[in-house]
């Protein structure tokens, strides 16, 4: 950046201030007795460039106004790089503040308006901020001291900024990964003492499904048995009468059968004997008894006897046609009412229900008592008007009974009534007994889904906690490494200083001192040829303090030249010489003049100048106490 031209009103001690066609290279001579104003024109381009002062701090604006003045402007005109820009600010007595950036050739078209643009678009057009100009390019009237290695403007100088930069920014996202850690850790803390509290036991809904599985086809199996024992009794006490009565036909039939066959034998014999074999004594003895019994016998009625013993065959066979007829009836009743003895069984095999809260003192029982109470069947409700299910020996009489189909109606009746109104008691108890364990299912069911719910967010945040970890070790290392590269980078910054002091030093003090070592943390110790060995610089007097102070100034200039500076750069050094002798100005003067290419405007504050310099100005600026404004 070198500057073109300068105007200001009411800034500071002028009035006016109006410095034109500046020379681009070279040096620009402001000399002036004290309080003339000398520190006004580098305070009055600071404060046009950064809308600050070094003397005066941003909460201070008001003091730029020149005493008594409402308000006060500032115009610069300068090039970077063969582009020339205006820089324009305004600022009145209430705080209002305005700032405007054109380029020269375009000055109704801004390219910035307002301070926080004009800054942001300024960094980029100058490629450093009011630190780093504070710190190389400007040097205030103050005492020059050794630059603090941890300042912004060193920093950047060296190129570590953006390395600490990024590094600061992965530093606070550490810290909030650490936070987000914690907050997460406080999660799953919280998460795993909810599933701790709902102490879920694994295979307990399992066995609780099971158990209601098997008090379900227990209910079912037990409303199959008094459906059956229903339908069954019904049909024993259909059949039962009906085979009492084919029972008592075929008896009477048999009878008359027997009958039948015995006459017809009788007739049959008596027909062989007169009608076959009248010789025979027997055949003679069956005739007198027929003629003593009918005096009216005749021998023509012999062939009636054999008529006769067939009918008495006829007869017979028909009697035992119709006993074979009601013994099958009978036999099929019979087999289908024994379907009332399965029926039976199956209903007397369900066990009397006892309720899980009497399973302990169901167990404290001995194993005699279990089986003397299954083997009797006797145990009944505790409750007086529950239904009482008829004893072990009134089965064990009903089922000989059932089973020769003997057993009446009534008796059956007497049975099964009180029999089903047990097995529905049983049933009622049972599915009251499965509406509770449904509702425990349920509700494990619940407890599991939940537990499920928080084992899946819990894995998803232990994942998210190692995410989180992953990242911030990522960026742990990539501190660690940055902190290596800033290291190294601040060596080679440090060395490079003192490479570029070593340039001008000799110079500045006349070849009296040439050799510098500068620390990591930028202390300065110079090398003495006399004693052979590095000195403090509290060794050597004032004066060279600021030789050598000032030449490791314009190296740390050079460094932030060739790093961030495009183009050719101006400095403004104010009251450098303080202290030194005429012999010393003449020699920093002359360096001044060659030590750089590209720091080629060089403005040097001095209240007077030595006599004889072969150093030509550029430009020289004469300011006085007595005037308020400077025109050139």
């Amino acid at each position: 950046m070198i500057i073109n031209a300068v105007k200001a009103q009411n800034v500071l001690k002028y009035a006016a201030l109006e410095l034109e066609n500046l020379p681009e290279k070279g040096i620009i001579a402001i000399s002036g007795e004290n309080e003339s104003g000398k520190s006004t024109i580098g305070e009055t381009v600071c404060f046009a460039l950064f809308g600050r002062t070094f003397s005066l701090g941003p909460d201070e604006l008001d003091k730029v106004l020149r005493w008594g003045e409402h308000h006060c402007s500032v115009s610069l005109d300068f090039s970077v790089d063969g582009t020339a820009y205006q820089l324009s600010r305004f600022l009145d007595q209430d705080g209002n503040h305005s700032a405007r950036l054109s380029k020269a050739d375009d000055i109704e078209n801004p390219i910035a308006r307002g301070v926080r643009a004009v800054s942001d678009r300024l960094f980029e057009i100058l490629g450093y901020e009011f630190d780093e100009f504070v710190e190389s390019f400007y040097l205030a009237q103050r005492e020059i001291t050794t630059p603090h290695p941890h300042s912004v403007a060193v920093k950047a100088m060296a190129g570590i900024a953006p390395l600490e930069h990024v590094a600061s920014g992965f530093e606070d996202e550490i810290a909030q990964f650490d936070e987000m850690a914690d907050e997460l850790a406080a999660e799953i803390e919280a998460l795993r003492q909810e599933l701790d509290e709902l102490d879920l036991q694994e295979g307990y809904l399992a066995q609780l499904e099971d158990s209601k599985n098997v008090m379900e086809a227990e209910i079912n199996a037990n409303k199959s048995a008094v459906v059956n024992l229903e339908e069954a009794a019904d049909i024993y006490m259909q059949n039962q009468p009906q085979v009492k009565r084919a029972r008592g036909k075929r008896g009477s039939l048999r009878f008359w059968r027997f009958i039948s066959l015995v006459l017809a034998l009788v007739t049959g014999g008596a027909w062989f004997l007169l009608a076959q074999q009248p010789e025979m004594a027997q055949s003679q003895q069956l005739l007198q008894m027929l003629q003593q019994k009918l005096p009216s016998w005749q021998d023509a009625w012999i062939p009636y006897i054999g008529f006769a013993a067939i009918g008495f065959v006829v007869l017979m066979l028909l009697f035992w046609m119709r006993s074979s007829s009601h013994a099958s009836r009978a036999k099929a009743l019979e087999e289908e009412s024994r379907v009332f003895i399965d029926a039976l069984e199956k209903a007397r095999a369900v066990t009397p229900f006892v309720p899980e809260t009497q399973d302990q003192e169901q167990a404290a029982a001995s194993p005699g008592q279990e089986e003397a109470a299954g083997d009797e069947g006797e145990m009944r409700l505790s409750a007086v008007d529950e239904p009482v299910r008829p004893e072990g020996s009134v089965f064990a009489s009903l089922s000989s009974r059932v089973e020769d189909v003997v057993a009446d109606v009534a008796e059956v009746r007497a049975y099964v009534e009180p029999e089903i109104r047990w097995l529905r008691k049983q049933i009622e108890s049972k599915e009251e007994q499965l509406r509770i364990q449904a509702q425990e299912v349920d509700k494990e069911r619940e407890r599991v889904r939940q537990a499920a719910r928080l084992s899946e967010v819990l894995d998803s945040l232990e994942e998210k906690m190692m995410e989180i970890q992953g990242k911030k070790d990522k960026r742990v290392k990539a501190v660690e490494l940055m902190e290596g590269a800033s290291g190294f980078v601040s060596s080679n910054f440090n060395r490079d200083i003192r490479d570029l002091v070593a340039r001008t030093l000799p110079v500045f003090t006349h070849g009296r001192y040439e050799h510098l070592r500068i620390d990591p943390d930028l202390t300065v110790k110079v090398f003495s040829s006399d004693k052979r060995d590095f000195m403090d610089l509290d060794e050597v007097s004032s004066g060279t303090q600021r030789q050598i102070m000032l030449a490791l100034r314009l190296a740390l200039s050079e460094k932030l030249l060739s790093r961030r500076v495009q183009g050719e750069q101006f400095a403004f050094l104010d009251e450098p010489f303080a202290f030194f002798d005429e012999e010393r100005t003449r020699y920093a003067l002359k360096a001044l003049t060659s030590m750089s290419d590209k720091l080629s405007q060089i403005w040097i504050v001095a209240q007077v100048y030595p006599q004889g310099t072969d150093v030509e100005f550029a430009a020289s600026l004469k300011c006085s106490r007595d005037l308020d404004t400077l025109t050139a």
